[in-house]
């Protein structure tokens, strides 16, 4: 089976994530691209700055802080391996790509037509899409099984973004990770595997992130036994039961917070 990667570059959870499926399944693995775009990419009416603050609410300092030195390391190692690449190693996925054989590129969007007939020419079944890219039609229709997605939530509930907060923030009480086809729809394509836990008093978001990325690899490696199979037993991603997320505001961030910190003083039992 011929499997195509196309993911952005982020070295906190992606990177992570995508090493464990070419570890896997390298052999069958014929290109990787990363595309631009990052996890702090919101729509054009949005502030990034109150984005950026109510990540801080919502991952706590230590964790923001955490994750924002991974983040400015990884571009820093980046620019280094640019000028200087016969010293510094290139820290993106592309080189665990290249190590194990695998033809990489480099790309603005995947949705370019030059891209787009390279990838015409690599008899490709299946696409894996970890970009923040909205992918259009003609990328759609390449791969002859279909592009898949891995989406951290229990589909068709929390379509959209940030859902590790939006099912705390709803006092949800189970989430997961839903492997499904991609359409030009926003996450409703059908569900090929679905891994899904309870959500604890004591989780958080951080919590449910590392929940989920520990469910993932382990999810997406058996969506594509299930594909190679030609097992089509997949779960309807019934619209009717559909709910959608956007990119929380700063009031909501705020809210979330406020809620962990009496909730902590609550079991303390000072309220």
């Amino acid at each position: 089976m011929n499997i195509f990667i196309i993911t952005m570059d982020d070295p906190v959870q992606t990177k992570s994530f995508i090493s464990k499926i070419i570890e896997a399944r390298k052999d069958d693995i014929v290109g990787l691209a990363i595309s631009k775009g990052d996890r702090l990419t919101i729509q054009k009416n949005k502030s990034k700055y109150e984005y950026v603050f109510s990540l801080l609410l919502i991952m706590g300092f230590y964790n923001f802080t955490k994750n924002s030195f991974a983040t400015i390391s990884h571009k820093i190692r980046k620019k280094l391996h640019s000028i200087l690449p016969s010293i510094f190693l290139d820290p993106t996925i592309n080189r665990i790509a290249q190590v194990n054989g695998i033809k990489t590129w480099e790309i603005k969007t995947p949705n370019n037509e030059h891209f787009l007939d390279e990838l015409r020419q690599l008899n490709i079944d299946i696409i894996i899409n970890q970009s923040q890219n909205i992918l259009k039609s003609e990328l759609l229709s390449i791969p002859k099984i279909g592009v898949i997605n891995r989406h951290n939530a229990l589909l068709p509930r929390n379509r959209g973004r940030l859902t590790p907060f939006w099912v705390l923030f709803k006092g949800e009480k189970e989430t997961g990770v839903s492997i499904h086809f991609v359409t030009e729809e926003l996450d409703a394509g059908d569900i090929i595997v679905q891994k899904r836990f309870t959500i604890e008093n004591s989780d958080n978001f951080n919590s449910i992130v590392k929940k989920n990325y520990e469910l993932a690899p382990v999810a997406l490696l058996e969506a594509l036994d299930k594909l190679e199979k030609n097992n089509n037993r997949f779960i309807k991603n019934d619209e009717s039961l559909a709910t959608y997320n956007t990119t929380p505001t700063l009031k909501e961030a705020w809210e979330y917070r406020k809620r962990k910190i009496l909730g902590i003083f609550s079991s303390y039992q000072i309220f």
